[in-house]
């Protein structure tokens, strides 16, 4: 067995060579088509499973940003992580909400997206665990969501109990939700009993100045509380929102805020090695664990 030392090393080092060489690694990368719930048709990546079918998948919902550069090319986070699920043997679906509703570029300062994370997207995400469900190389009882930011956010609409989102009478589950910092403060106030129908593990920057983090860890005490499935929660000292980019160095950006007279706010983004080398070995080591029970 390979000593967690060595695994998390390694997790750093494939991150490294998928974004400094792209090519290397997704030949199989395919564009897709699949219907939301809404009856919108997304456009979506699709990778499939390096391992024996039928395999578990990653349904990968994207932040404000979008899921694309202004290039055309997979975004360096979402490419970081889709190379680690693909490391695992696991399968990988990546819708684009934004640019497939005719969206270009990020979302981030814009006041009226064209889909938001309490309406459109978690329809988006209802409608990807179908198609992923269909799918012969695909074991529709391990399928996971896993969201970054504005798409953490989706996610956590998507996978509450009451959900216009949950799955269909017959059809499966989610496995479980995976969620870097995301906002709580308005769902904590839209849903006062908030629980998650499956294991949820949040990520988050404890200096976040973004999406703080204090909502969260207030949303995953009071919903275990009312007896959600598990919630967790990590809360790492000193880093800010983005804290899981390969490559992104500390920054400023501004993005959309009801408090301000501009409706603008300043925060701090960037990645910060040390914790994201932390975050990849635990979020790593508790899928498995979701995915192997």
């Amino acid at each position: 067995m390979t000593p967690p030392g060595l695994q998390r090393r390694w997790c750093v080092i494939l991150v490294f060579i998928i974004c400094v060489f792209p090519g290397l690694a997704f030949a199989n990368e395919t564009p897709v088509t699949f219907q939301s719930r809404n009856g919108d048709i997304l456009q979506a990546i699709y990778a499939p499973p390096r391992s024996g079918a039928p395999a578990p998948a990653v349904l990968i919902m994207h932040g404000c940003g979008g899921l694309f550069t202004k290039s055309g090319k997979i975004k360096s986070r979402e490419r970081a992580w889709l190379a680690l699920f693909q490391a695992e043997g696991w399968a990988v679906l990546m819708p684009d909400s934004f640019g497939s509703r005719g969206a270009r570029g990020s979302q981030c300062k814009v006041k009226k997206r064209v889909a938001n994370e309490d309406d459109l997207r978690p329809l988006d995400a209802a409608g990807a665990l179908k198609f992923l469900s269909t799918r012969p190389e695909i074991d529709p009882t391990r399928i996971v969501i896993a969201g970054w930011s504005n798409g953490a956010m989706t996610t956590l609409y998507t996978v509450r109990e009451g959900s216009p989102a949950a799955p269909e009478p017959g059809m499966q589950d989610f496995r479980a939700a995976l969620m870097f910092y995301p906002g709580c403060s308005t769902i904590n106030k839209a849903y006062s009993d908030y629980r998650s129908r499956i294991p949820a593990l949040i990520q988050h920057g404890a200096a976040d100045d973004w999406t703080l983090a204090a909502p969260c860890v207030d949303l995953v005490k009071a919903a275990n509380r009312r007896g959600s499935a598990l919630m967790e929660i990590d809360s790492y000292e000193g880093a800010y929102h983005g804290f899981d980019h390969p490559t992104s160095r500390m920054h400023q950006v501004e993005t959309r805020s009801s408090s301000t007279a501009s409706g603008l706010r300043t925060v701090h983004v960037g990645g910060d090695p040390h914790v994201r080398e932390k975050a990849i070995a635990r979020t790593i080591g508790w899928l498995r664990q979701q995915l192997s029970q």
